[in-house]
């Protein structure tokens, strides 16, 4: 199991230069960039806000955000789902890929089982299911995001102690036992077309991978974004024992897990790409600058010469990738380490208190650093070192600098993802990462919260229904005190104990076992005509109540 710091360093491979500043704090001939690099001079004070010049941007931002052939202002919740789950480019969709890989899987299994399958083995029921069926399986487990309970078990008990918190939609939906076959054989890939670990092209996200690149494709294609955008880590929370698992102290919410690298809109949260972090070993090709400016220009990479603005934290900004963005028309602000290859050596030394700036600029590059509760050090293409009058948390007006300001507002698209996810996100253990990754739902932008979320997974299930022909069995204690029940005449001849006056002890034996033909065909018991019918729907525990009459 690996380990990952949140302090990582993802730029540049920690190559910047020891070579120290002058005495006069000022940068010397030794602080220019090397010959062929596109912004050519030192860094240059910007002693006052008019000495900054800000960069010429060719076209400003017009694309309006919105659905591409969105479905009608009529449409459903369900058919929205439906828009972002299929790739019509590559006619391909989530829920047919699910049904052809489980099935597929099922047999590979079920076949290549050398012993005899145990008899009481839930595979000896297993039958290929359907699009109606998978559908339904989705959002049956989607529904246990929103209701909450300790074990997929638990969906399905029926105790008499559990009817506080009894669920019977779910059993009259699915078996136990087929959901829990279904769960079994879930898969999204075929396991033969799998690259052995350690060999050229191994791919570790190998059972996502076609899910993944349906949805990122989906989500581009069929949304505009908005101009300003943010890149940052996520984690898929999973504590068992895969080589994809990072350690990440920082994330509150899962310290422990997948860790995926996302680009969001910064005001809604959007999820435009997901890209899941491999591990050192499983790279492709070797990161140059470092494995936050692979990360960015491959995210980003889509939306090139549309005048995006782009907010990063200091895991991925660095001057290389500043200008990077700008040569293809995506500007970027954000936070940067002060050691980062590229940037004034002076910001090393140079010491600012609260409420002070100093900055720099190379090209279309502004650095600044900034004294706040501590000192913070960004970088920008997009906005320059003058102060801006705004309100603290505590409704307190300050002044701080426009990029501080942008950076604050901007850069929380990824964790309003996170928290629109986290909502309803279903918690059940598993042993399989791959599901726990299938399971965090990216699937729309903001919208509604609970009506929405409840609508989609009505209109998932559908009309499925799971064919019992098995007797029931006594209902529950707060249906029989709650509803209107009436008695009535057994079918034929037949006769039934009593199930009051069978329960009654008297002296530690029983009072009398009654054989009746009366019975009430809700809870499916036979009970005496008046006293015994009345008890049972009026006491919880009837054979109490009745003993402790007998005794006076």
């Amino acid at each position: 199991m690996s380990q990952q710091n949140d302090d990582i360093d993802y730029n540049e491979d920690g190559d910047e230069s020891d070579i120290s500043e002058n005495e006069s704090g000022m940068e010397t001939d030794e602080d220019m960039d090397e010959p062929g690099d596109i912004s050519h001079g030192p860094w240059i004070c910007v002693p006052t806000d008019e000495t900054y010049v800000m960069p010429v941007i060719p076209n400003d931002f017009v694309q309006a955000p919105a659905p591409q052939n969105r479905p009608a202002v009529t449409a459903r919740p369900i058919d929205y789902f439906d828009y972002f789950t299929v790739d019509n480019e590559n006619d391909t969709n989530v829920i047919d890929i699910l049904v052809s890989e489980t099935n597929r899987y099922a047999t590979q299994t079920i076949q290549s089982n050398q012993q005899p399958l145990p008899t009481f083995s839930r595979m000896h029921h297993w039958i290929p299911t359907d699009r109606t069926e998978m559908r339904a399986f989705v959002g049956l487990m989607m529904t246990m995001g929103m209701i909450k309970k300790p074990t997929i078990e638990s969906y399905w008990n029926k105790s008499g102690d559990t009817y506080l918190y009894h669920s019977p939609s779910f059993s009259q939906i699915f078996s136990r036992n087929r959901f829990q076959n279904i769960l079994r054989f879930l898969h999204c890939n075929d396991n033969r077309t799998a690259i052995p670990r350690g060999s050229p092209g191994y791919d570790p996200g190998h059972k996502i991978r076609p899910i993944f690149d349906i949805l990122n494709n989906t989500f581009h294609t069929k949304y505009n974004l908005a101009r300003d955008l943010t890149v940052d880590e996520s984690m898929v929370g999973f504590k068992g024992r895969h080589n994809l698992v990072q350690y990440m102290p920082g994330k509150k919410s899962h310290r422990w897990g997948a860790k995926l690298f996302v680009l969001a809109e910064s005001d809604t949260g959007y999820t435009s790409q997901v890209m899941l972090y491999s591990g050192k070993q499983a790279r492709v090709r070797r990161a140059v600058h470092g494995l936050g400016y692979t990360v960015v220009t491959d995210l980003s990479s889509k939306h090139r010469g549309k005048n995006h603005h782009l907010v990063l934290d200091n895991a991925f900004t660095s001057p290389t990738l500043c200008r990077d963005l700008y040569t293809h028309n995506i500007y970027n602000t954000g936070t940067v380490r002060v050691h980062r290859k590229g940037m004034p050596r002076s910001f090393k030394t140079t010491r600012v208190a609260k409420g002070e700036r100093v900055a720099r600029q190379q090209g279309p590059i502004m650095a600044m650093k900034y004294g706040d509760r501590k000192e913070v050090t960004f970088l920008s293409t997009f906005e320059g070192p003058s102060l801006k009058r705004t309100e603290n948390s505590r409704g307190v007006e300050r002044h701080v600098p426009k990029v501080v300001d942008i950076y604050n507002r901007k850069m929380g698209g990824v964790d309003l993802a996170d928290q629109h996810i986290q909502v309803y996100d279903p918690d059940f253990r598993s042993v399989k990462l791959w599901k726990k990754l299938l399971r965090n739902r990216r699937l729309l932008p903001k919208m509604t919260r609970m009506e929405f979320h409840s609508q989609i997974y009505h209109q998932l299930i559908g009309d499925l229904r799971v064919d019992r022909n098995i007797p029931r069995g006594p209902c529950n204690g707060s249906r029989r005190l709650v509803e209107r029940h009436f008695i009535e005449n057994l079918p034929g001849k037949s006769r039934r104990p009593c199930h009051v006056c069978s329960r009654q002890t008297l002296g530690g034996r029983n009072e009398k076992r009654s054989r009746v033909r009366t019975w009430c065909p809700d809870c499916n018991v036979g009970l005496c005509l008046g006293y015994c019918f009345r008890i049972y729907h009026k006491c919880q525990n009837f054979a109490t109540h009745r003993r402790g009459i007998n005794e006076e």
